[in-house]
């Protein structure tokens, strides 16, 4: 059965490089021990406005006594507060937890330890080609991941007898304006013979930078990235950098999760180590680059699919905009649900409550709504191996129907669905193989579905109040006089119904007000 071995997984950003590479290190180590993953992904820190109040309804999502044990990528969270709530909740929780984060971690964690090779960096510049004067490119915009690596350039330099001279060291931006102010920086005290920079995306701009002044890399500057892009093998001098074994770490974490699942101990911090990759812009010639031919291919390739993202995303958001119809909501959705790349399963879930009306509309309306069974979901939509299936109700003790995970060996990936403090319920995801393909298409569609359900929910809304306003003009058409129609009448009108309705639906309101109150 699915659900007798199972890990759960809270992280940030699912579509990132990083989060992805994590996130596929745990599914396959996990199963390699009989253990499924459901993983629960987030949006936090985009600036999405009022939007992003709804954020942590991702924490009513799991069935939180399932679990074997819980891994938690807090660094992964921009949003400190989204990322305490979850940490508080996972404090109150019996079982074991391991964290994934580099500094401030609450539970044991593992982290990838790459911030030292700065130092190795240094020293293969002193040792291997003696240069005398190594600088050090630090990021203002990631200063505390910065400052580790700038720390372990010092006590490198230190270690050989050096100290940073006073236009040695500089941090700047990724703005290439601002990476061409530190090259001119470094160059106050002359030609720096060798820079050590913070990642490969700054190392890429100083090269740009160096190359635009007329410089000649390795031979008049020679320097290195960290982190192991692609774009730092597409160059014509291969960066060397340093190694960033994201998929590791995801499985180190599983290891050190199963540890404590058979009630041993484990450090505080497992460190797991990078690995300097040696290339040719540090002036070794110890590798030869790949063809910028298979980069600019891949590159194009992803541009293409960005503009067809962001086309269907246009489109879809201008087929659900007048929608009111949950179920013909759902058949549009399909459509659009066919077009995910290798996307083997997908679900909406909707909670019981998810359409409920508030209750001043409720009081206004002279209506009540029954108690909503806060245990009871409703799978509205369901595409498995692409076949639409019948929707049902099922209990909250599983986040699917039991005859979806009956024998099913998925990772599931869940999504919340929300509008400001509105919870819907949420989306679930699995993809053909557990190999995880999950790009920024999903999260645009994300927002449109929530959209369309919130405006299903203000059309029920609106729906009610005009019936309750037929009726009173009903109950009133024995007489010449409309007393309903003084008390609406005028800016009183616009005044009460402000307070009901948001500015999208207010002119729509008022015009069938007139109407029902003008000609019956």
């Amino acid at each position: 059965m699915y659900h007798s071995k199972k890990i759960g997984v809270f992280i940030s950003h699912i579509f990132g490089t990083y989060q992805q590479g994590v996130c596929q290190g745990i599914i396959d180590k996990a199963l390699e021990y009989g253990y499924t993953t459901e993983i629960f992904t987030s949006l936090d820190g985009e600036n999405l406005g009022a939007y992003e109040i709804g954020e942590e309804s991702i924490l009513r999502i799991p069935n939180y006594e399932s679990f074997d044990g819980i891994i938690f990528a807090s660094d992964t969270y921009i949003s400190t507060d989204l990322k305490h709530k979850i940490l508080d909740r996972l404090k109150t929780l019996s079982c074991p937890i391991v964290e994934i984060a580099v500094t401030d971690s609450h539970f044991p964690s593992v982290s990838l330890e790459n911030s030292s090779m700065a130092g190795d960096l240094t020293a293969h510049f002193l040792t291997v080609h003696h240069a005398s004067r190594v600088c050090y490119l630090g990021c203002s915009a990631e200063p505390s991941f910065s400052d580790l690596r700038e720390n372990h350039y010092r006590k490198t330099l230190e270690n050989y007898g050096k100290t940073p001279g006073e236009y040695d060291i500089c941090h700047c931006g990724y703005d290439p304006c601002a990476v061409k102010e530190a090259l001119a920086f470094f160059c106050q005290a002359g030609t720096p013979e060798a820079v050590v920079c913070y990642n490969d995306r700054l190392a890429l701009l100083f090269t740009a930078a160096a190359l635009a002044a007329g410089y000649h890399i390795p031979r008049d500057i020679a320097l290195t990235g960290c982190d192991d892009t692609p774009e730092g093998h597409s160059i014509s001098l291969m960066l060397t950098t340093v190694s960033f074994p994201v998929y590791d770490l995801g499985a180190a974490a599983v290891g050190n999760l199963l540890t404590l699942i058979h009630g041993d101990r484990l450090p505080a911090v497992t460190f797991l180590p990078a690995k300097p990759l040696f290339g040719n812009s540090c002036g070794c010639t110890l590798s030869e680059n790949a063809s910028s031919v298979f980069f600019l291919q891949e590159q194009t390739a992803r541009i293409a699919a960005l503009e067809n993202s962001i086309l269907g995303s246009m489109s879809m958001s201008s087929s659900l905009q007048h929608v009111t119809d949950l179920d013909g909501g759902m058949d549009l959705l399909e459509q659009f649900v066919r077009k995910i790349e290798h996307c083997k399963e997908f679900y909406l879930c909707l909670y019981s409550d998810w359409d409920s009306v508030s209750s001043h509309i409720l009081a206004l309306t002279n209506n009540e709504e029954a108690p909503a069974d806060r245990n009871t979901v409703l799978l509205k939509f369901a595409l498995k191996n692409g076949k639409r299936m019948p929707e049902c109700s099922y209990r909250k003790k599983n986040l699917l129907p039991d005859y979806i995970y009956d024998s099913s060996d998925c990772a599931y990936i869940y999504i919340p669905l929300f509008f400001e403090e509105r919870e819907f319920g949420y989306l679930a995801l699995a993809y053909e193989d557990n190999r995880i393909d999950f790009h920024f298409r999903p999260v645009q569609w994300q927002s449109n579905i929530n959209q369309m359900l919130q405006d299903i929910c203000e059309a029920k809304s609106t729906a009610m109040l005009v019936d309750r306003l037929e009726n009173i003009y009903m109950k009133d058409a024995l007489t010449c006089l409309n007393p309903f129609f003084k008390a609406l009448s005028g800016s009183f009108r616009h005044s009460v119904l402000s307070t009901l309705f948001p500015p999208t639906l207010l002119l729509s309101v008022d015009n069938l007000i007139i109407v029902f109150l003008t000609f019956g």
